[in-house]
């Protein structure tokens, strides 16, 4: 009887197991397909540290924002929809799209593109609307400074999207654009203070670069983004900035002589 009893618990056990979803980490520089029996599905609205989140289909998003990446702390571990993190493969954190959806991803610092598989949440910070893998940041050049200004459109696994928009309108000027126009947040005579300006505007979210200059025979350190193609680009920086304290930033259009 014991014997018999036996053999029905193992039945089920190995029953349980041939229908449990095996769920394995993706490859290195992969892009998911759906394979490692995560669930779909779009999500109720959630809270996080006060403040709501409604995620929604939305095939037509296309956004400007900031990117951040997430690695080696969450290696192996599960996403918000049960797949599991590989920093090395090609995956993203979103707020409120679809798990999972595809996204294509464009850095408008150097212009590089590409597909990320959207299966987990965050990042929950008011400034970046992406988190990405570490071989994202890679692929996209910045893992090194650890944020970057991004666009982000929904797509499908190949990238296409269903309003094309040409990026480059959103991107920085080349050296050989003729009309740049930059935000600039300040002007210092002392490098330090330029240095610390600089600091704090990357802690609200954005990416400034100090330029040196000589007007009047005065040596000046200008905190500035840019620069940028796009004047309603620039005016959307300028809001953001102005909405977090940088009351005396500026657009300055300038033409290459």
């Amino acid at each position: 009887m014991y014997k018999a009893f036996a053999f029905i618990i193992l039945l089920l056990f190995v029953a349980a197991c041939s229908t449990t979803p095996s769920v394995r980490p993706p490859n290195d520089n992969e892009l998911p397909k759906g394979d490692q029996g995560g669930a779909q599905k779009v999500g109720k609205p959630y809270k996080i540290a006060g403040k709501w989140y409604y995620p929604k289909e939305d095939p037509t998003y296309d956004e400007i924002g900031q990117a951040s990446w997430y690695g080696r702390q969450f290696h192996g571990k599960k996403t918000a929809n049960g797949e599991v993190y590989n920093m090395n493969s090609l995956t993203a954190a979103h707020k409120t799209l679809p798990l999972p959806s595809f996204v294509k991803v464009t850095n408008l610092a150097n212009g590089r593109s590409i597909v990320l598989r959207v299966n987990d949440r965050g990042p929950f910070v008011d400034s970046r609307i992406l988190d990405v893998s570490r071989r994202g940041a890679q692929l996209l050049g910045f893992q090194k400074q650890g944020v970057t200004r991004v666009r982000v459109q929904a797509s499908d696994a190949n990238g296409n999207v269903v309003n094309p928009t040409p990026a480059k309108q959103y991107a920085e000027a080349s050296k050989d654009t003729e009309i740049s126009h930059y935000v600039q947040i300040g002007s210092f005579s002392r490098k330090t203070s330029a240095d610390e300006q600089a600091r704090m505007v990357l802690l609200a979210g954005e990416t400034p670069k100090i330029q040196e200059t000589v007007i009047d025979g005065r040596t000046l350190w200008r905190v500035r983004i840019g620069p940028l193609l796009n004047r309603n680009l620039a005016q959307e920086i300028l809001d953001r900035l102005v909405g977090r304290g940088f009351y005396e930033t500026r657009i300055f259009t300038e033409q290459k002589r």
